[in-house]
C-alpha cells in the first residue's frame, strides 16, 4: 500500500524547509557541496524522504531559487519610492536591486547561474522571476501613459534589467577593475537610460 498523499499546506512547508536547508549548505559551502544526503542532514530527515518533496537536485534548486527570487523581490519593493517623481522612483528601484546583490552576493550568482535549466522548467520559479519584472514593466507604464517617458515600458524594461544586471554580474565576478568603482555607476546608467525615454518625449 502507497503513502497517502501530503496535503499542499504540508507539502509546502517542507519544500519550504528544504530549500531554506539547500540554501544554507550553499552559503557555506558552495553549490558542488549540495546534495540531498545533506540536506536530508540538515533538516533532520532520511534523504530518501526528500524524493517526495522533489525528484532531483534540480528540482530541488528550482525552489530555491525562487525562495530566493521572493525575498530579491519583497527587498526591492520595500526601498521602492513612489511619490517622488520618475528619477526617484527608478533610481530607488536601481540602488535596491544593487543593495540587494551587494548584500547578497551568494544567492544573486545563484539565481543567475548560466548553470541551471531554463527557469521555463519550473513554473514556480519562472512565476516568481515574472512578477517581479512585470512590477517594473507595470511602474515604467505609468511614466510612459503620463507622458514622461516614450516606449515600449517593456523593452525599457529590459534595458533597465540588462544594464543592471550586466553591471552586478561583472561586480559580483570582481571585474569591475578599468576606473569606476560600482557606487560611480549606478547613477549614471540610469540616468542616461531614463535620459533616452525623455529625449524622445521632448
Amino acid at each position: 500500500m502507497g503513502r497517502p498523499a501530503l496535503d499542499d499546506k504540508t507539502l509546502s512547508a517542507m519544500r519550504g524547509r528544504l530549500a531554506e536547508a539547500t540554501l544554507a549548505i550553499y552559503r557555506e559551502r558552495g553549490l558542488d557541496a549540495i546534495s540531498f544526503r545533506r540536506v536530508a542532514e540538515r533538516v533532520g530527515v532520511s534523504h530518501t524522504l526528500i524524493y517526495r518533496y522533489f525528484p532531483d537536485k534540480d528540482a530541488l534548486l528550482a525552489h530555491a531559487r525562487r525562495d530566493c527570487f521572493l525575498r530579491f523581490d519583497t527587498f526591492v519593493r520595500t526601498r521602492e519610492i513612489t511619490d517622488a517623481g520618475m528619477f526617484a522612483h527608478f533610481h530607488s528601484i536601481a540602488h535596491a536591486y544593487v543593495a540587494f546583490a551587494e548584500e547578497h552576493t551568494g544567492d544573486y550568482v545563484l539565481m543567475f547561474s548560466t548553470e541551471q535549466p531554463p527557469p521555463d522548467r519550473y513554473p514556480e520559479l519562472l512565476a516568481a522571476r515574472q512578477e517581479m519584472f512585470e512590477h517594473a514593466v507595470a511602474a515604467i507604464a505609468f511614466y510612459v501613459d503620463a507622458g514622461e517617458l516614450v516606449g515600449d515600458p517593456r523593452l525599457i524594461a529590459h534595458a533597465f534589467w540588462i544594464n543592471l544586471h550586466g553591471l552586478m554580474m561583472l561586480y559580483t565576478a570582481r571585474q569591475l577593475v578599468h576606473g569606476c568603482a560600482l557606487d560611480e555607476l549606478v547613477d549614471p546608467i540610469i540616468d542616461r537610460l531614463i535620459a533616452g525615454g525623455t529625449t524622445a518625449a521632448g
